[in-house]
């Protein structure tokens, strides 16, 4: 009965060519090779010495495969209404946005006399208290998108330390994989 492919390890695989013959009439190809999926043959001082590195990739490209469904209530009370609905999964926050913000002290009040609140008092109370209530409105919504968006960053978060977890699994094992092929058949 066969083991399984992940059991395995990979047999040096010959190919034809001129550089770095072997009797068989092939070259040998590297494990780094093999297992970076590279279909040509190198010469045995470039295996030594170069390394293959991946292009860098930009994280804000990168989407982690998951499934995150906020609650609709609470994506109701983060967006604006009569705007599109907020999208924790593309919304970013700029480093000032999330700074804390200090407590300010009420100034004392001042009680205006009966006889001195003429028409020109009560527009400007009706005013401030329309500006109060914006600036109340503003902060308690984006208080909410930073909260469904930090849930979101949470969920992510916790998935991809799972996939780091399976790499590095995996990593170990094709470095124990590596290791043999090197007992074998001497160092890359």
């Amino acid at each position: 009965m066969a083991r399984p492919l992940s059991d395995r390890t990979p047999a040096p695989l010959l190919l034809g060519g001129p550089a770095g013959a072997t009797p068989g009439g092939g070259t040998l190809l590297g494990l780094r090779s093999l297992l970076q999926g590279t279909s040509k043959p190198r010469e045995p001082a470039t295996c030594l010495t170069s390394r293959d590195t991946p292009s860098p990739v930009d994280p804000d490209t990168v989407e982690v495969l998951m499934t995150f469904e906020p609650d609709p209530a609470d994506l109701a009370l983060s967006s604006i209404p009569g705007h599109e609905t907020f999208d924790p999964r593309r919304h970013r926050f700029s480093e000032e946005e999330l700074k804390p913000q200090p407590i300010m002290k009420k100034a004392r009040k001042i009680q205006v006399p009966e006889e001195q609140k003429d028409e020109k008092y009560w527009s400007r109370r009706y005013k401030n208290n329309e500006a109060a209530k914006r600036s109340r409105d503003a902060r308690r919504l984006k208080e909410n998108q930073i909260t469904v968006r930090a849930a979101f960053l949470e969920k992510e978060n916790a998935l991809l330390r799972q996939e780091v977890v399976a790499v590095r699994q995996e990593l170990s094992h094709y470095r124990a994989v590596l290791s043999r092929y090197q007992a074998q058949h001497g160092a890359l």
